[in-house]
């Protein structure tokens, strides 16, 4: 018998190098989200893995920090950060629960997160999305990242940010397509808690 053959693993044999242990989940948060991460609980589901969701809150823009630079003092940019910060690890909290899924959703059989037994964890960070996504991959030990693309013209789903994380990344990517184009705004967090400053802009 060829004694090199002896411990050869079978090619659909699980092993070390190829297990899932740790999904890193990036989340735009936006409405159709929750769909992508149906697709996130069950591949985490069937290789009993750990959920680290996470969710970075764009840097501001040149313009958003003049205004932050020129209206508020340094302590007061902070408390603006975390209350965002706040807020957004409240909405990813909620969206781990059942009468979420059911009701937001309308998915009766869909994966609920709080009766799978598995590990998740939230969290918020503040920077270059891009940046952040590649720094927590590692960081996290992860083993695979799941971020959703929406739809573009010209037979593609891909964004720059996912094209960029193919790219860059040390670990598989998975990109799932969302129906639609995503209408984002690039300028940060300023207009959610300054609309009176972002309508006086408009107005002149």
């Amino acid at each position: 018998m060829d004694q090199n053959n002896t411990h050869q693993p079978s090619q659909n044999k699980v092993t070390p190098a190829n297990r899932i242990r740790r999904i890193l989940y990036a989340t735009d948060l936006t409405t159709t989200a929750p769909k992508v991460y149906q697709y996130v609980l069950y591949l985490a589901k069937q290789f009993n893995a750990e959920i680290n969701c996470l969710h970075v809150v764009n840097k501001y823009s040149q313009d958003a920090n003049l205004t932050l630079a020129t209206y508020f003092s340094k302590e007061m940019q902070q408390e603006i950060l975390q209350r965002e910060t706040k807020d957004k690890l409240q909405e990813m909290h909620s969206r781990n629960h059942c009468t979420f899924i059911r009701q937001k959703l309308g998915l009766e059989d869909g994966l609920c997160p709080d009766e799978l037994g598995l590990t998740i964890n939230d969290k918020v960070v503040y920077g270059n999305v891009e940046e952040q996504i590649l720094k927590y991959s590692i960081s996290m030990d992860c083993d695979l990242i799941v971020m959703g693309a929406h739809e573009k013209s010209l037979f593609t789903f891909t964004t720059t940010l996912s094209k960029n994380i193919m790219k860059r990344s040390k670990v598989p990517v998975t990109v799932v397509p969302i129906a639609g184009e995503r209408k984002e705004y690039l300028g940060g967090i300023l207009p959610s808690f300054l609309p009176q400053f972002h309508g006086a802009r408009c107005k002149g």
